[in-house]
């Protein structure tokens, strides 16, 4: 039986962020075990959302961090990073909404994120391509963006090997977890794992049921969302233009190539039970909301769909992730929703309670396990619609 400094099951980019930030504060052996293949899964299927503008201080200060480290790692590595600087606008359609964001903006920038309020006719001058008619304004970060998410892949898995610390095992599920002397035992196909440090980052497909194997319910779901990416647009573009996000109807829009991309969620979807990451694109849905689409962003009206594709989102009831130890050496690492716009700062954070036994900087309220059983959930404001689990 193999014996390493730590076992991650789940090599999705959270797995293998916390992979690479345990080497970098010297674990020597730790192991990823991941059921396919390395940042496949809901990796893959992201849309590559990378804001700061989130709902909470833990929202906020995740995105912040993981922008920072996208950048730094490619410096690292000395490859592109994958980060595509645009600016961010979410617009906000009701009084209730921009007062919401108002408040918004002094706690991003309390934790140091440069955000603005922009009314509709300073809009119309930032993001003329988006039809501000029924919209008051929307908070604003020039340097917000996005990231492709095969290229993230491609360097978090790079960088994890590259520190020589870490070994990687595909096609290696895990199929129970038991207690082993002072920690525990990781039964896979290719053999046992031991370790005195456990890492549940299963993911919307494996999270709970990893934590079920030692009896520790872990409130992750998976719900379906929905991209489509358009190959041209109306009008004439720049290479780089402002995402926006539709907080209220739940759809964003940023650029992809020539073209654009547009991820939406369903506000009546169901939780995703399958346990597939190939799973169905909703049509119907899709055409309900079209004329809406086309008549808030008419660059896209009677432009033909390039790809469209249905990934699951991990959720939690809160919107917001998971970074505790339910039990002493077993760790439970969850995103919330967002994974690829929280992933670097995740296995960052994880790492650092790995380390030091703490997290610093983010309020346990907002990260904690217990908080689902005491009634101690902060809600992260500015998420897609999800289920209620």
């Amino acid at each position: 039986m193999a014996s390493y400094d730590a076992v991650i099951i789940g090599g999705g980019n959270l797995g293998l962020w916390t992979a690479h930030q345990l080497a970098k504060r010297g674990l020597k052996r730790i192991a990823v075990l991941e059921r396919y293949w390395l940042a496949f899964g809901a990796t893959t299927r992201s849309a590559g959302m990378v804001r700061q503008q989130g709902g909470s201080e833990t929202a906020i200060k995740l995105g912040k961090w993981s922008r920072n480290l996208y950048i730094s790692l490619a410096d690292e590595l000395g490859l592109d990073s994958g980060f595509v600087e645009t600016g961010y606008f979410v617009i906000a359609e009701t009084e209730q909404e921009k007062a919401g964001f108002l408040e918004l903006v002094k706690l991003r920038q309390q934790c140091g994120v440069e955000n603005e309020w922009v009314d509709a006719a300073e809009g119309r001058k930032l993001l003329p391509f988006f039809n501000w008619d029924t919209f008051l304004g929307g908070t604003y970060t020039a340097n917000d963006g996005y990231v492709h998410p095969p290229i993230i892949g491609r360097n978090i898995t790079f960088a994890a090997l590259k520190t020589g610390a870490v070994a990687a095992f595909e096609y290696c599920p895990a199929e129970s977890i038991e207690r082993y002397g002072s920690g525990y035992k990781v039964r896979t196909p290719k053999g046992d794992f031991e370790s005195d440090r456990v890492i549940d980052a299963g993911g919307p497909r494996g999270a709970r049921k990893v934590g079920a194997m030692l009896d520790i319910e872990v409130p992750v779901s998976a719900a379906r969302h929905e991209v489509v990416t358009y190959p041209v647009l109306n009008g004439d573009f720049p290479a780089r233009w402002p995402m926006f996000f539709v907080l209220g109807k739940g759809y964003y829009v940023r650029p992809e190539e020539q073209g654009a991309l547009l991820g939406l969620s369903n506000p009546d979807e169901k939780v995703d039970r399958s346990e597939r990451f190939q799973i169905g694109f909703d049509w119907n849905y899709f055409e309900s909301m079209r004329p809406q689409l086309e008549a808030e962003f008419p660059a896209i009206k009677g432009q033909p769909i390039c790809r469209s594709w249905a990934g699951s989102i991990d959720f939690t009831p809160d919107h917001l992730p998971i970074i505790d130890q339910p039990l002493p050496g077993f760790y439970v690492l969850a995103a919330g929703g967002h994974g690829m716009m929280w992933g670097p700062g995740l296995g960052m954070k994880m790492a650092e309670l790995i380390d030091t036994g703490t997290v610093s900087d983010l309020p346990e309220n907002e990260i904690s396990l217990a908080r689902f059983s005491q009634n101690l959930e902060r809600h992260d404001l500015i998420a897609l619609p999800f289920p209620t689990d």
